[in-house]
């Protein structure tokens, strides 16, 4: 297999690895879409589902699950270019290649994740407490029971389905507040299970919290989100060998070039599966 091929497998399969490991908002996102045409995707059966009531005497009237409700076009388009010089002596070394490759795509992978949650002011309602952002008393963190309890009935009164899985991302404090709280108490509420044994995914409360640094702070404000997992976000990656990794000998250099690529459909879909949870960018106090 030619070098070059064997640089753009290599690409592809760090690539997925960090996608599937790293990508919190678009691992949860929908990504049930279809190509319609150059640059263009649709969300497959993005309709809301309504009940009406029987009547023999009439037509049934039928929803379309539709996948032209919303058009999405390639909104991310992002690479990572390197240069490796001669040098090096790397050019042929493919497991000092496969390292590079794996600290680009994660990179790109968590610019993906960055741009999902910039995406907040298209999300369809916000969670405060009570006017002012989420906060923290340092040594206690006794709200933590009473931002649950609100953030349950925000949802509920947005007519969530209990049937589906819900999530949290939010700020790195928030687990800190969570710790604190339930530190040594033994309850169904207060015990934290990690997933896949990754220490920033975790459930607790009833819900599928992810710690991220990617949450975007606005002047003092950090804004995480809850959703419904698989809604509200589309995603798609576009990773193939063809346009994702490039390479060559670079013009008027001992050396040679790498293109690392990674394209997307990245956008908010449904904003009624969405939820701005406003946290101070302190999230728990410090006094």
């Amino acid at each position: 297999m030619a070098l070059d091929q064997i640089q753009r497998t290599l690409w592809v399969k760090q690539v997925l690895v960090a996608y599937r490991t790293m990508a919190y908002a678009a691992r949860l996102a929908n990504q049930n879409l279809v190509e319609k045409g150059a640059n263009a995707w649709n969300v497959v059966t993005a309709g809301t589902m309504s009940a009406s009531n029987v009547d023999d005497s009439s037509d049934i009237t039928y929803g379309a699950l539709s996948d032209t409700q919303v058009a999405l076009s390639v909104g991310f388009d992002k690479n990572v270019p390197f240069i490796d010089y001669d040098t090096n002596g790397s050019q042929t070394n493919l497991d000092y290649l496969r390292v590079a490759m794996e600290d680009a795509s994660a990179e790109l992978i968590d610019e993906l994740d960055a741009y999902l949650l910039t995406q907040h002011g298209d999300f369809g309602s916000n969670f405060d407490n009570a006017g002012t952002d989420w906060q923290f008393t340092v040594t206690t963190c006794a709200e933590i029971p009473k931002f649950f309890g609100k953030l349950d009935k925000a949802v509920k009164d947005l007519n969530w389905p209990d049937s589906k899985q819900k999530y949290i991302i939010a700020p790195s404090g928030f687990k800190e507040a969570i710790v604190t709280y339930s530190g040594g108490r033994a309850s169904d509420f207060g015990d934290s299970v990690l997933t896949a044994g990754l220490p920033n995914a975790f459930t607790y409360g009833g819900w599928n919290v992810f710690i991220s640094n990617n949450c975007e702070t606005v002047s003092t404000t950090t804004h995480g989100v809850a959703g419904l997992v698989g809604d509200g976000f589309a995603v798609k990656p576009i990773i193939d060998e063809v346009t994702g990794m490039e390479s060559g000998r670079a013009e008027g250099r001992h050396a040679t070039w790498y293109r690392p690529r990674l394209r997307a459909v990245a956008d908010v879909y449904r904003a009624a599966a969405l939820v701005d949870i406003e946290f101070n960018s302190t999230v728990v106090a410090t006094t």
